[in-house]
């Protein structure tokens, strides 16, 4: 049970390594279907990198999901405008005995 209430779907494309073909296209398994809950605004983060970038999508996924910065997050929201896209930031809050209770990915 997650503490925020997780109404909302994403899909997740796990990326597929071993694919070398020899013409560098990437490759991506079937969606896998989450549980989130998207916030969509405007929000500075620090990626990666340590670069500060301008995120506009947030999801909210309930313990620690089998997610990378390799994968193709996507989101429709109650508009219908789809945000596809590679995760800038992933950040894991955790509770006070140690274990992780959400994971917040900025897209």
């Amino acid at each position: 049970m997650a503490i925020v209430p997780l109404k909302q779907k994403a899909f997740v494309r796990k990326y597929i390594a071993d694919n070398n073909d020899g013409w560098a296209t990437d490759d991506y398994a079937e969606p896998v279907e989450y549980t989130v809950r998207a916030t969509e605004r405007f929000e500075v983060v620090t990626n990666q990198l340590g670069e500060e970038v301008t995120t506009s999508l947030k999801l909210l996924f309930d313990k620690m999901p089998d997610v990378s910065y390799d994968d193709m997050f996507s989101f429709t929201n109650e508009l219908g405008h789809t945000i596809e896209r590679k995760p800038i930031s992933i950040k894991y809050t955790r509770m006070v005995n140690g274990k992780v209770t959400l994971t917040s990915v900025f897209l």
